[in-house]
């Protein structure tokens, strides 16, 4: 009953969003966005051979995480072979993986993949590829931020991009993409690299844990210069992977990429109308050149678009605004209305774990303002209490091992009050 008042409620909103003098003043634009998605038959050819048992095994995990084990180790070596079989050819490194990820599933005790390692000081302990174990210490070291603990090791992973020369290389190494030549697609590589290092190098709090050593400022500074003056694209404001077709190079406007560069970022990016047009025109494509998944809405790229809308904000026209308050609202509706259950559970049917779909639905409340009203930019509507799923989810969440840093986070930001 709560959720279908809340439902009717902005569904009412949204009717109303532009009331008819605003109608007769506001001609509102459609931008249409020429955006390149690249031709993948290798990646067809991959999913054919291995797709299937990908599906089984990560429902094993899934089971297994609903009576309460977390199975942190398997779920990273799915994550990694997801990767072998939807960007690379290496079919002998999907096989591995799967036979590990097999053998994982025998035991239920993974507790060992949340710890630090004592070597380079990352976590991801079954991750393989470097930029997974990097992607995978940013959480861990955030949650020693907010618990006030340090790290036992010192944290070394950072050494393949600790000058910016390097950095700037490894960045350029992963940028294009040249499918006729080998068939691998560096997006992920780049996308997870950039998320890491953004948070790293641009969040404040995060110095603490890092080598004194490190020459984080430089790194910084290097890393803005990149993002904004060499791979933003001027048309779009959008950031996403580049291919090489022939004797072109062809952009992407690509909405997880374009999230993780300015999510973390102190400053404003430069070009947040372009990039607020952009995220409209695509809102009807398919991830990651749009907002869809499997032809509809899942928690995790509606997150990214709050993020992007809330980040341009300050700098959009009053046509942007109205027409973000509506999609906003349409939004809302969707995940109270499908993506949750009246037990405060959600689908977990898109992620790879229960915790994934616990952190991404809880985010995407919590950054559109479903449970404070300071993080409601986007509209002056008082919502009808939420307290019911906020306990209901604390409740659910509060089962799972507090050693997962998504489960802990999804918890700390149901928490947060104004």
């Amino acid at each position: 009953m709560l959720r279908r008042l809340f439902i009717c409620t902005l569904l009412m909103f949204c009717c109303t969003v532009l009331p008819a003098a605003a109608q007769d003043s506001l001609l509102l634009h459609y931008r249409y966005v020429r955006n390149y998605i690249p031709d993948l038959p290798r990646k067809r050819e991959m999913n054919g051979l291995y797709r299937n048992q990908m599906i089984e095994l990560r429902d094993e995990i899934v089971a297994a995480n609903h009576h309460g084990h977390e199975m942190p180790c398997s779920s990273q070596i799915l994550e990694e072979a997801r990767w072998l079989m939807n960007s690379t050819g290496n079919r002998a490194g999907v096989e591995r993986r799967l036979a590990d990820l097999r053998a994982s599933l025998k035991h239920y005790d993974q507790s060992y993949a949340f710890e630090q390692q004592p070597g380079d000081g990352g976590w991801g302990r079954c991750f393989t590829a470097w930029y997974l174990r990097l992607h995978a210490s940013v959480d861990p070291l955030k949650e020693m931020l907010v618990s006030g603990t340090a790290p036992r090791h010192p944290f070394r992973l950072l050494e393949p991009v600790n000058t910016p020369e390097k950095m700037r290389a490894l960045l350029k190494s992963m940028l294009v993409s040249d499918l006729a030549a080998d068939g691998n697609d560096h997006r992920k590589e780049l996308n997870l690299t950039i998320t890491a290092l953004a948070q790293l190098l641009f969040l404040p709090r995060m110095e603490t844990v890092l080598p004194h050593d490190l020459p984080r400022d430089a790194l910084a500074a290097a890393l803005r210069d990149f993002i904004d003056n060499e791979w933003q694209d001027p048309d779009t404001g959008f950031w996403g992977a580049w291919y090489k077709v022939g004797d072109e190079i062809r952009r992407t406007n690509d909405l997880s990429i374009t999230f993780h560069v300015i999510s973390y970022r102190q400053d404003s990016p430069p070009r947040m109308r372009q990039l607020a047009d952009t995220l409209f025109a695509i809102r009807t494509q398919r991830y990651p050149y749009g907002w869809r998944d499997q032809g509809t809405q899942n928690n995790h790229h509606a997150y990214d678009v709050v993020r992007l809308l809330r980040r341009a904000w300050p700098e959009m026209t009053e046509e942007q605004r109205r027409r973000s308050e509506a999609e906003l609202a349409i939004m809302l509706a969707r995940s109270l209305g499908v993506s949750i259950d009246d037990g405060g559970r959600f689908v977990d049917e898109p992620y790879n774990s229960v915790a994934e779909a616990y952190y991404f639905g809880v985010s995407f409340l919590d950054e559109i303002g479903f449970f404070r009203k300071s993080q409601r930019f986007w509209t002056p509507l008082s919502l009808t209490d939420p307290e019911s799923l906020r306990q209901a989810l604390i409740g659910n969440i509060s089962r799972l091992d507090p050693a997962n840093p998504m489960a802990s986070a999804a918890i700390r930001k149901l928490q947060a009050r104004d």
